[in-house]
């Protein structure tokens, strides 16, 4: 997805000099500075840990997982000549 952002022309050749000294596109390395900030802070309505962190760990003890039921799906209609 591509996204505008506006920055100064000062913080942005100090961006472009910090991506072209992580080997990285200015796009790439703010986008690597956004993955890492979700990763060290929680998000509102997200869980600190996903599913798949939580079986692999095992200090985080039971978890309670709620299996939806099964909803039968409507057969179509059969229609006749």
């Amino acid at each position: 997805m591509n996204v505008t952002i506006k920055l100064n022309d000062a913080l942005c050749r100090e961006a472009r000099h910090c991506a072209v000294d992580a080997d990285l596109s200015l796009s790439g390395w703010i986008a690597e500075l956004i993955r890492e900030h979700l990763r060290l802070s929680p998000v509102a309505g997200r869980p600190g840990k996903t599913l798949l962190e939580m079986l692999g760990d095992e200090k985080a003890g039971a978890t309670d997982l709620e299996i939806p039921p099964l909803v039968e799906k409507p057969h179509p209609a059969v229609l006749e000549d």
